[in-house]
């Protein structure tokens, strides 16, 4: 980053904090300061969007990504003020987000132990309503730097993260590093040394099919690793400060085991946005509220669905808007590709209620599983390419992001493959 940018990250990102940490601090007073919320969100908003798209954010990065990592920062920031202070603005004391607590007490018969989760009741002394705010803040995905908390967003798989020991998590998330970095490392040397025709739209589905699905592969190897890696390293150099069990994986569940598209989206792939994406459909549920009676529930469930992924098309289209046209002649803002891919998602997840899964409901659970998870593969892979597509215009492969480079030192002799002709 240059200079200039680096001051203005400096103020603009603690500037933005400390007016959301206000919003939220604001919802723990019994009297609601909705109005001062609302006050608020004009100057967080501003701030959040100098940080999203920096005045003086420099037309050329030595490493492409950074668009998109200082990007993402603005935008957690950007939705995070129109949670708290503008939804928020309808929100009661009895729907903000409370903590859990993580209980242990003897079953029945004193047979085994039973875990319940139970929400505490919104803090009252400074500094619980300091802690929650912090927490609040750091805690995108419902996880709590506080021992056996969560907050009741959290997904299950983050909600029940409890490593037996500090020691423990330290070899597994190690281990975990090694390997993540090793395929960040040699998907990246795959993809960059790939000559891609960028005067087509089209640089992955242009190809013949087999390439299509080998790079669109390497590239959701490339892709899962490269956000695995800093939530990884997060973890490594905080766990010993407050716990591990704050710090679960980017992604707890492997998506190798994916069972169906519902179950890759809600369950295997990343909740960093789950909360947010909620909370942005909210206004669109209250349009369909008066209607509800008229509907089945699984109408009101694909209505949430579609709204959720419109929301993740507008914050890739604004990834889009936050690579400069000068870093990149090809870069388009309304990308049809990963237009194309995110609003597909809905009609597969439609398919797959309405034909897939009756379908299979008689079979042994053997033949239900392996069909089920092949129309999966076959849909995200299918439809990933599209994503692909967009991503390689975005520029993304116009320089190194690893700098050190175990697979291009041990196979050297790779960049004297043709790999274009290979492929």
């Amino acid at each position: 980053m240059t200079i200039s940018l680096q001051m203005e990250l400096y103020l603009s990102v603690p500037l933005t904090i400390s007016l959301l940490g206000l919003g939220i601090y604001s919802t723990t007073i019994p009297k609601h300061l909705r109005w001062a919320r609302l006050a608020l969100a004009g100057p967080a908003l501003v701030a959040a969007w100098s940080v999203a798209y920096p005045p003086h954010i420099p037309p050329i990065m030595p490493q492409p990504g950074l668009y998109i990592q200082v990007f993402t920062m603005g935008f957690l920031l950007l939705t995070k003020v129109v949670d708290v202070c503008i939804i928020g603005f309808w929100d009661g004391q009895d729907t903000w987000p409370r903590w859990q607590v993580r209980r242990e007490k003897k079953g029945e018969d004193h047979d085994g132990t039973v875990v319940e989760y139970v929400k505490l009741p919104m803090p009252t002394t400074f500094g619980r309503r300091l802690a929650y705010t912090v927490d609040n803040l750091v805690s995108p995905r419902g996880e709590s730097l506080f021992k056996d908390h969560s907050w009741d967003w959290a997904t299950k798989t983050v909600r029940d993260f409890r490593p037996t020991s500090l020691m423990a998590y330290l070899r597994s998330t190690v281990w975990r590093a090694v390997i993540a970095f090793l395929l960040y490392d040699i998907s990246e040397l795959i993809l960059y040394e790939v000559q891609w025709n960028l005067q087509s739209p089209n640089p992955i589905t242009s190809r013949p099919i087999p390439t299509q699905i080998f790079y669109t592969l390497t590239m959701g190897i490339f892709i899962f690793s490269g956000m695995d890696l800093p939530y990884i390293f997060r973890g490594l150099f905080l766990s010993s400060i407050f716990q591990p069990s704050s710090f679960p994986p980017l992604f707890p569940s492997n998506p190798l085991h994916t069972t169906s598209i519902a179950d890759f989206w809600s369950m295997r792939w990343h909740s960093q946005f789950r909360r947010t994406f909620d909370r942005l459909s909210l206004p669109i549920m209250w349009t369909v509220h008066p209607y509800k009676t008229h509907l089945s529930p699984h109408t009101v469930s694909f209505i949430r669905t579609l709204a959720v992924f419109f929301f993740s098309t507008l914050y890739h289209i604004g990834i889009a808007y936050s690579v400069p046209p000068q870093s990149h002649i090809h870069r388009r803002i309304l990308e049809p590709a990963q237009i194309r891919f995110f609003l597909s998602q809905p009609i597969g997840l439609l398919i797959e209620r309405m034909f897939v899964f009756p379908i299979t409901q008689g079979l042994s659970d053997r033949k239900k599983v392996g069909i089920r998870r092949m129309y999966m593969w076959v849909w995200i892979i299918w439809t990933g390419r599209w994503f692909c597509d967009g991503y390689i215009l975005l520029g993304q492969f116009d320089g190194r992001a690893m700098g050190f480079s175990p697979a291009a030192s041990v196979l050297g002799w790779w960049k004297s493959l043709a790999v274009t002709d290979v492929f």
